[in-house]
């Protein structure tokens, strides 16, 4: 018996049979191995912040009021820089600090649900009429209207809070906005414990033409405020008042902008109904004198367009702190001119104001005259 014709059954036995190729293409593929997440990667991907900022430097010489002596400086007005983004094409950031006076200007965290709204948390302006509202590298005339820097902010023109911004779409040649904002009412950078906050508000409608664009628009304003700390220079704290003055506002104003290639015009009434608390305290006894006041005040300015990018500005102002008070009228005219060597970005402006105010008026500044440079990059 030979082992050969076993061997060889066996061995063919054995065999691995062949593979069938559409039962291998029937096999699914592996999954791809994925790289945790890291924050070098975020970084990596995350869309790349805009820098910006702008430089305004100014001289300015006033004349002394009732025989008091003149006075001139040069002054850094503003150096600020910036940067904004997106983290996500909802969510967006605006962070804006002042060299020339060492703080944080804007500082913002956005978000942008819907097409046109943006909802805001952090610092910016407050938004009321247009001078307060517009940006400072866009005014013409050097120094803000009285009636606004009393009227239609706090005691700065930025506040800590959060914000609604709705822009609708254009119908025909017109659209509209919407801009609220709910804030501390304490300024920039500050805290406050008033459990009344301040609201700042305007609603305004935009018509364009071709190239004309006319805006008009009403805002509000109302909320508490801390007018000043007394004698020990300090808040006294909720509820226990001890040389403290508080007031409280209900401000309205309209205002109304002109733009054409030739001229730009603007134009703001506005007026505040304030009830002050003043408190005293002495011998361990604490008093409260309460009063009203009625305040008004309006401004109107233009400045004229040429294609050399030069042009004249004017404006003209009054305020009065209260209606009902005499003697105490603000008025101011200020005239000058305007050379750009690239429009907005590279300008220098001339203002001379005329201080009209009557004698004896809280404010007043007497006759002014300011050169002011600005760079923006």
């Amino acid at each position: 018996m030979t082992l050969t014709p076993f061997l060889i059954a066996l061995s063919l036995a054995q065999t691995t049979p062949a593979a069938d190729p559409a039962a291998a293409a029937a096999q699914p593929a592996p999954a791809p191995v994925k790289a945790a997440p890291t924050l070098a990667g975020a970084l990596a991907n995350a869309p790349k912040p805009t820098f910006w900022g702008f430089v305004n430097a100014q001289y300015s010489r006033t004349e002394g009021l009732n025989g008091a002596d003149d006075t001139s400086t040069f002054e850094l007005r503003r150096a600020r820089i910036g940067a904004r983004g997106k983290v996500h094409e909802l969510v967006g950031y605006s962070i804006l600090f002042d060299g020339a006076d060492s703080k944080l200007k804007d500082g913002y965290v956005s978000l942008l649900a819907l097409p046109g709204v943006e909802v805001r948390m952090g610092q910016w302006k407050t938004p009321f009429g247009y001078e307060q509202y517009e940006s400072d590298t866009k005014l013409l005339w050097v120094n803000t209207s009285y009636v606004v820097g009393a009227l239609a902010r706090g005691p700065d023109a930025r506040d800590l809070g959060a914000g609604l911004l709705v822009q609708t779409p254009k119908v025909g040649p017109v659209s509209a906005e919407v801009l609220g904002s709910f804030v501390n009412g304490a300024g920039p950078n500050k805290k406050d414990d008033l459990e009344t906050k301040n609201f700042w508000g305007r609603a305004g409608l935009t018509l364009k033409q071709g190239t004309i664009t006319l805006k008009a628009g009403g805002s509000y304003g109302t909320g508490q405020q801390v007018q000043g700390t007394g004698g020990n220079g300090a808040f006294d704290g909720v509820g226990t008042p001890v040389d403290d003055t508080y007031f409280y506002f209900h401000t309205y104003g309209v205002d109304a902008t002109l733009d054409t290639p030739w001229l730009f015009a603007a134009a703001e009434l506005i007026q505040s109904e304030r009830d002050q608390s003043r408190y005293a305290t002495a011998a361990a006894v604490t008093t409260v004198t309460r009063s009203s006041r009625t305040a008004r005040g309006w401004y109107a300015g233009a400045y004229g367009k040429t294609p050399w990018n030069l042009g004249p500005i004017f404006r003209a102002e009054r305020f009065d702190a209260d209606r009902t008070a005499p003697g105490g009228r603000l008025e101011r005219y200020t005239i000058g001119a305007y050379v750009d060597v690239i429009p907005v970005n590279a300008r220098l402006i001339l203002n001379h104001e005329l201080d009209q105010g009557q004698t004896g008026a809280a404010g007043r500044t007497g006759d002014r005259t300011t050169l002011f440079a600005q760079v923006i990059f």
